[in-house]
């Protein structure tokens, strides 16, 4: 008899530019086809958000951002439409959603928003971490985000509305 492959995440607040960290450390295990919820609770009002994942051994990927004025989901180039999905559920919370999971889905996910802040003469963008799921085996550590995501080159990458 064939068993289905299990997934594997660890959920963790980390830390972040201010303090918008929401929710405890929870770990979630679903079955491959089945489908995974992430919620991103802010504390305060923004325009985008952008879910990433981290794989071992690559780079950051941008999966998708969602606007939250148009309530339209943005996926980046080579995300399939379908298994990837954003929408807001209440006040300030996000749902970011995995549709018919595999193995490969496997990793360490976040949630960020991108602040501009203006000075005197210049305008600089802050990274707001809000949100880490790690893979981990039971008994393992989480071990501790990265400092920095990789800026989203705005919305001028390739990118596909769902």
């Amino acid at each position: 008899m064939r068993f289905p492959g299990v997934l594997l995440v660890f959920l963790a607040p980390v830390t972040q530019v201010s303090s918008n960290v929401e929710g405890d450390k929870m770990s979630v295990t679903r079955a491959t086809g089945s489908s995974l919820v992430i919620t991103c609770d802010l504390t305060q009002n923004t325009n985008y958000i952008h879910w990433y994942r981290f794989q071992e051994g690559t780079a950051p990927q941008r999966l998708l951002y969602y606007d939250v004025s148009s309530s339209k989901v943005m996926l980046e180039s080579g995300i399939s439409p379908g298994r990837y999905h954003a929408y807001q559920s209440a006040g300030k919370s996000y749902q970011f959603v995995i549709s018919n999971l595999e193995e490969s889905d496997s990793g360490t996910y976040y949630c960020a928003v991108w602040e501009k802040h203006v000075g005197s003469d210049f305008l600089s963008t802050a990274l707001e971490i809000l949100l880490v799921a790690a893979k981990n085996s039971p008994g393992t550590h989480v071990r501790s985000a990265p400092a920095l995501l990789p800026a989203p080159n705005s919305l001028d990458s390739e990118q596909r509305e769902t």
